[in-house]
């Protein structure tokens, strides 16, 4: 999938709103990911999946900050992507 110009310019704009509250999202977005589709949780097995759990804080931690890191690097996502 290309992403033209303006497709860039709408992505760059919602991530800026989101700005320094990425890692709450991710970690709401996760939590929420387990309430709606509870056999995700088999997927982490090792993580205490309580709400507000330090584990699942990291990981939407990591997972928006990747998201972040992808925007800000837009026209070289397999670049920013391949820290993954």
């Amino acid at each position: 999938m290309v992403l033209s110009a303006a497709d860039k310019t709408n992505v760059k704009g919602v991530f800026a709103k989101i700005g320094g509250q990425a890692d709450e999202y991710g970690a709401d977005a996760l939590e929420r990911m387990f309430a709606t589709y509870p056999a995700t949780k088999t997927y982490f097995p090792h993580f205490d999946l309580a709400k507000g759990s330090a584990q699942v804080k990291g990981h939407g931690k990591k997972v928006a900050g990747a998201l972040v890191e992808t925007v800000n690097h837009i026209n070289d996502l397999s670049g920013a992507l391949s820290k993954l």
